[in-house]
């Protein structure tokens, strides 16, 4: 019995994910990205920009790390460069992240019911069905980091190593979260792994040996460029706020500089930007700011949940291994994410989706101690038929309104547009391309499937936006902005805006 509620939440998990993979979302960017430097790869040993096996990849400037793009080699190796190909490798983990979710807390709990139930509210929850439709580094990172926990508890010192290394070449946010959480993990069992200590001297080995290649590559490249353009000190509101302050004085002063520093006001920045990822509007009413990472009308949880996560919380008040270890989890998950400007943002605190999922569950199942058994059964009938409702909700909005509220966010039209604009090519003397949309460049470059050999002695970066990324302005006789009408020369294509959304 115990096989089969696993094995049905795995078929649906596989369903929901798999779903109109191949063309919904459309492919943004990012994702793009991935792809055509796995191809890129491939085709002649080289990144887009022309380097050779790189730990973190330059694309837009960003320096992206690369374990998502090596990933992605086998699948595109096989299949061609198709969204389907990209995507695969986080749609594939994150089923096992459900699988291995319900291991972890079946381990620690030793409720099959308990175990089942998380994994369920896992797969339909509508912030992690999300990002496990598409290629978010994000959920790659996340499926190392379970993973990797329950191979801690399962005594398999290596693989948790090996796992949650795996993490810190694939996002950077895991950088953070996942030693943070190896943390957590020694001290919930420090009686255990003190006087085991000796046993953990190679594996510890092991694990430097595995990381000094990506930490050496992140202090070099990637980290700076990153942290530069998405950091809290990119944000230069408390800056400026100190000094508005300090004028208002009219003086400088010792005392007012102390009261209004600005060391002060990023700290209380911070504070904020943190506490926003627990407040119920960004989880259960309007979700994230950024449309890529929500569908319309909906928070990241289903409404129903909040008050179900309130008595999650009460019931787990009990001082054992897998609660500390779920409200450790959860107030953690959001740290990376609050160091940066753009909080909250539900990319970068995915992990908060497991222990959430986790306490709902605990709040579902002890709703019997509320009520008597036929109160009980009446309750989870009601619970059952708002789910429902709540579920087909959310399908609703993702498959019928997502796109038609928001197509500019995931670039819709690019699939259709590039094979003409190819065709086209040689019939133009110039070709130019709106750049309304965030980098049109590298979307010509996977939909053309254009040679990465032709690409890389002409690719050229722009100089870098107040957030730090770049783009590619000319590729062939295609300018990826359109000038002035005045300015346009004659026997000319223009590829608007208004010809990109459905």
């Amino acid at each position: 019995m115990k096989t089969h509620k696993i094995f049905f939440i795995l078929i649906l998990a596989i369903v929901l994910r798999f779903l109109f993979i191949g063309t919904m979302p459309a492919l943004n960017p990012d994702e793009a990205a991935l792809g055509y430097n796995a191809y890129s790869l491939l085709k002649t040993g080289k990144d887009e920009h022309g380097s050779s096996w790189p730990i973190h990849f330059k694309s837009f400037g960003d320096y992206k790390p690369g374990g998502y793009v090596y990933l992605a080699l086998p699948f595109i190796k096989i299949l061609g460069l198709t969204p389907l190909a990209t995507r695969l490798p986080n749609l594939i983990l994150s089923i096992l992240t459900i699988y291995y979710f319900y291991l972890l807390i079946n381990q620690l709990s030793k409720n099959d019911n308990l175990a089942a139930l998380s994994a369920l509210i896992l797969t339909i929850s509508p912030w992690y069905l999300h990002f496990s439709r598409g290629a978010w580094e994000a959920g790659a990172a996340l499926a190392f980091t379970v993973i990797g926990t329950y191979c801690f508890f399962k005594n398999q010192k290596y693989l948790f190593i090996l796992f949650f290394s795996l993490s810190l070449y694939t996002y950077h946010s895991a950088r953070l979260i996942t030693p943070l959480l190896a943390i957590i993990l020694i001290i919930l069992n420090y009686k255990i792994e003190i006087r085991n200590w000796k046993k953990w001297l190679l594996p510890i080995v092991f694990g430097i040996i595995i990381c000094l290649p990506v930490l050496f590559s992140f202090l070099h490249q990637g980290g700076a460029s990153r942290l530069n353009g998405v950091g809290l000190a990119a944000d230069k509101g408390p800056l400026n706020r100190a000094e508005e302050l300090l004028n208002q004085h009219g003086n400088t002063k010792i005392f007012n500089r102390i009261i209004h520093n600005k060391r002060v006001l990023y700290l209380l920045s911070w504070g904020q930007k943190y506490a926003s990822h627990f407040n119920p509007n960004f989880l259960f009413i309007n979700g994230d700011e950024v449309p890529r990472s929500k569908v319309p009308e909906m928070g990241l949880l289903y409404l129903i949940e909040l008050p179900l996560l309130i008595y999650g919380f009460y019931q787990s008040k009990k001082r054992n291994q897998l609660n500390l270890l779920m409200f450790s989890w959860l107030l953690i998950a959001p740290i990376a994410s609050s160091l940066t400007f753009q909080a909250p943002s539900a990319l970068r605190s995915l992990p908060m989706v497991v222990p959430l999922s986790y306490f709902i569950a605990v709040g579902i199942i002890n709703t019997q101690k509320v009520y008597p058994p036929e109160g009980g059964r009446a309750i989870y009938c009601l619970l059952i038929a708002i789910y429902l409702f709540s579920f087909a909700y959310y399908l609703d909005a993702y498959y019928r309104h997502y796109q038609k509220r928001w197509p500019f966010a995931w670039n819709y039209g690019f699939a259709q547009i590039v094979p003409y604009v190819e065709s086209q090519k040689n019939q133009y003397d110039h070709i130019f391309f709106t750049n309304k949309f965030d980098q049109p460049y590298i979307l010509y470059l996977f939909f053309s499937q254009y040679p990465p050999a032709q690409l890389q002695p002409q690719i050229k970066l722009t100089p870098p936006d107040q957030y730090g990324f770049s783009t590619v302005d000319q590729i062939d006789n295609i300018t990826f902005h359109i000038p002035p009408e005045k300015d346009i020369p004659p026997h000319s294509l223009v590829i608007s805006d208004k010809m990109l959304l459905p």
